[in-house]
């Protein structure tokens, strides 16, 4: 443990989800000083456009010292930094990269389906005034930075805010989410004897459940027998597809739905084996690490993050056919292999941010 006195702020305004997850972590974890200033995980929008003016307020009211700023992405930096007061005016910023509004243009459409590129600016904006920029994925800071390109250009003085890339570049660091192995093993339980298929993801389209969804209908007109377990985050609008695929899956579904305890939802990841991931939009995806730690079979595509994360450790798909029959032939043909992610749990992991902290901190 690396015990040299560093004091940090974690400013996060979007307390919710993974970003949650991620502050709470990082306030138990590292070594170094730190207070966290939040806002509730909702009205993202808002966040990202005015929640700076009231974490600066918040700051600049504790009167606290600080060598560091460690941000989310939701966060306006320059419009943060402008606030505070002249005693942080010396101390870092490093913004985080959870996600970007550049490569997830479909959260940021408006009513006549226009990309509304506000948001992607504000990303932009942010990260050319922090002192590093830390990516959960080196797939995520190479598509971001590759696409940021095609953002830009429509903007006057485009060539100039393109070569600006070059900066975010230079200061760009590779940091993943751990996982945390002391509560996963705290509830382990015996895997289900028949083979049970498990959705732990976010209840929205970027996730993909019709092509989950479809193989598992296919699964069933092929008379293939399996379980199944669907979870996690759900919202007043939600894809019809749950809908049906509730009626249509009712004799193999053991558990639907938002699980009320943590632990009951740790326990139901032992209970699985096998995670069919079908996404369309993932950075890192911490859910299919927690479910890997787990001993759940992830099949997983040849696309977005995953492949960048674990390497040769897993094989991937590359077409919605070879995904069926990698589908079909695990839980027909389950076979063992190495779960093996110990460079991903926490113990790891914040080694990799103490280090980065003390070298920006300094």
């Amino acid at each position: 443990m690396i015990t040299a006195e560093l004091s940090i702020a974690i400013v996060e305004p979007f307390y919710g989800g993974s970003h949650k997850y991620w502050v709470d972590q990082l306030e138990k974890r590292l070594s170094f000083k730190t207070k966290s200033y939040t806002l509730p995980g909702r009205h993202w929008k808002w966040r990202m456009s005015a929640g700076a003016l009231y974490l600066a307020k918040e700051v600049n009211e504790s009167n606290l010292e600080y060598d560091l700023f460690l941000v989310s992405d939701m966060l306006d930096v320059p419009l943060f930094k402008s606030l505070l007061v002249d005693k942080y005016r010396e101390a870092k910023i490093v913004i985080y990269m959870h996600e970007n509004q550049v490569v997830y243009p479909f959260q940021t459409l408006d009513k006549n389906k226009n990309w509304d590129r506000h948001y992607g600016l504000i990303n932009f904006k942010s990260m050319l005034c922090a002192d590093e920029v830390w990516f959960n994925s080196s797939f995520h800071r190479d598509v971001l930075l590759s696409e940021m390109e095609t953002f830009l250009h429509p903007f006057p003085e485009s060539k100039y805010l393109i070569s600006l890339l070059k900066r975010i570049s230079s200061r760009s660091h590779i940091l993943p989410i751990g996982y945390d192995r002391k509560e996963l093993e705290m509830h382990k339980s015996d895997k289900a004897e028949v083979p049970t298929i498990l959705w732990n993801h976010r209840w929205e389209y970027d996730k993909n459940p019709e092509a989950f969804f479809e193989a598992l209908f296919k699964l069933s007109e092929d008379e293939v027998s399996f379980d199944l377990i669907v979870c996690g985050e759900t919202y007043s609008k939600q894809p019809e597809i749950f809908k049906i695929a509730r009626s249509k899956l009712a004799n193999q579904i053991k558990h639907w739905g938002y699980f009320d305890t943590r632990t009951d939802y740790v326990k139901a990841l032992w209970q699985s084996t096998i995670l069919p991931v079908t996404s369309n939009q993932e950075f890192f995806g911490l859910s299919v690490l927690e479910a890997i730690f787990c001993q759940v079979t992830p099949i997983m595509p040849n696309r977005l993050s995953y492949s960048s994360i674990y390497g040769n450790r897993f094989d991937y798909y590359s077409s919605d056919d070879e995904f069926y029959e990698i589908l079909k032939q695990t839980v027909v043909s389950p076979q063992s292999r190495d779960n093996s992610v110990d460079d991903l749990c926490w113990s790891a992991v914040i080694q990799l941010y103490e280090q980065r902290l003390l070298k920006v901190g300094r």
